[in-house]
């Protein structure tokens, strides 16, 4: 069922995320008319005490039409389409009912993520998005209903079938046995993150130097420990400046030569020197590495000490203590020693604060900034994460290739699919029996 490509966004399947799903919204046409060729808002179908309408089935009708010609398929004729397509929101009404039973909700910070998670995917600002929304008369309050109803599904069979669905290790040999192509070298993609400053035509000398002089002092704030994406989201003239600066995964053969040459013996998690190209100048980040037979991630051996908010003493307060702590590790105390004494991360403490060797993805956003800065054996300063207030110290760093995790993890992934999409459809088929579905009109009737 073509709708349900899009809903199970944490299971590990192969389909399309929310993002993915709900861009076709953005295409949309002018409202297309009553296929049935009638003004009227007749009632459809009659689902336990709610009801489909025609203009619910004209809705769905125009959006997965719109997804098809974007892709390039072949729209099927329409009575048989809009026949598939109710039976399709028959089963979305009853998982929603289900959902509700069940108390499942999705909060306005989820749906916010979603909806930033469409406008990123479309190298948009949220203002941008929804001005595209409207221009094609679609209500952004229905958008955001359609958006917000889809995600409940999501976490609905998230909670129903994907933490019931197992892969075992066995499954994922056999697997690779039978599928040689995942072994296969494949083309090189790295992950960017971008600055772009304009250095518009017919610029004078000194506007070039000066937009030059911006630019070295922007990678340098950067080495002194400014995030990449803040300083893209301040500085940068680039559309993805709203998201950090990410470029996402490209394929090295479609990058400019300029790019190339910038990032040539870069390392993962480095940062090229300023450039310019026609346009403008540039900075960039080397995220991450795959392709070929290699994927290759750098990763970094952390420990930490922590102190959690409290209710009884004040932020400053807190603050404070972990700057004693500091002095005392520069002071010559073992961190180490220290950590299982002070740190109140039950899951570390015992280890010395030790989180063993962790990619940046697996951090925390602002202990993630912190440990890309910090050189082997250097105490951070205190900073502050979700959980307290902490000090960090980066003992080792390395790249490794993580080509056959790579490899297992996608035949783990398509695995998991596959079992969930069947248990998916077990499911809904008995939900579907067992529900009063009472037909008013039929398509071409």
């Amino acid at each position: 069922m073509l709708k349900y490509c899009c809903r199970i966004l944490d299971s590990g399947l192969l389909f399309r995320s929310i993002a993915a799903c709900c861009i076709a919204i953005l295409f949309l046409a002018p409202a297309p008319k009553a296929w049935g060729g009638q003004g009227l808002d007749r009632v459809m179908v009659i689902v336990n005490e709610g009801v489909i309408t025609q203009s619910d089935l004209d809705r769905e009708m125009g959006l997965v039409e719109m997804e098809l010609r974007s892709a390039g398929q072949t729209i099927p004729p329409r009575e048989s389409l809009a026949r598939q397509l109710l039976e399709d929101l028959i089963v979305d009404h009853i998982l929603l009912e289900v959902a509700g039973r069940l108390n499942i909700t999705v909060s306005n910070q989820e749906l916010q993520y979603a909806l930033s998670s469409v406008a990123g995917q479309n190298r948009l600002t949220l203002v941008q998005l929804r001005q595209t929304i409207e221009q094609h008369r679609v209500r952004f309050a229905d958008y955001l209903d359609d958006l917000r109803k889809q995600l409940t599904i999501r976490q609905l069979i998230n909670r129903q079938i994907s933490g019931n669905v197992n892969v075992t290790e066995i499954e994922i040999d056999e697997y690779l046995e039978q599928h040689p192509e995942l072994s296969v070298p494949t083309p090189v993609e790295i992950e960017l993150a971008h600055i772009f400053l304009k250095v518009p035509a017919g610029s004078s000398e000194v506007e070039v130097v000066g937009r030059q002089e911006l630019a070295q002092n922007i990678r340098q704030r950067i080495l002194d420990g400014l995030p990449f994406g803040q300083a893209a989201q301040r500085y940068s003239d680039s559309p993805e400046a709203a998201q950090d600066g990410l470029l996402g995964w490209r394929k090295e053969d479609q990058l400019p030569d300029v790019f190339l040459s910038a990032l040539d013996g870069a390392l993962v998690g480095g940062i090229s020197e300023v450039f310019r190209s026609p346009n403008g100048l540039h900075l960039l980040k080397l995220l991450a590495r795959r392709g070929g037979s290699e994927t290759i991630v750098a990763q970094y051996q952390v420990r930490h000490i922590l102190v959690r908010f409290s209710n009884l003493l004040a932020a400053d307060q807190l603050r404070s203590r972990l700057e004693h702590i500091r002095e005392r590790i520069l002071g010559g105390e073992s961190f180490d020693a220290v950590a299982r004494l002070q740190s109140e991360d039950v899951n570390t403490r015992a280890l010395g604060g030790s989180l063993g060797w962790v990619s940046l993805r697996e951090l925390p956003g602002a202990l993630g900034q912190m440990v890309q800065h910090l050189v082997i054996d250097e105490v951070s300063p205190v900073f502050q994460t979700g959980a307290g207030w902490h000090i960090a110290q980066v003992t080792a760093k390395r790249e490794v290739d993580l080509g056959d995790e790579v490899r297992r993890g996608r035949a783990e992934q398509i695995i998991r699919g596959r079992k969930t999409e069947e248990s998916f459809d077990q499911w809904t088929r008995s939900l579907r029996d067992e529900s009063f579905v009472q037909y008013r009109v039929r398509p071409g009737e």
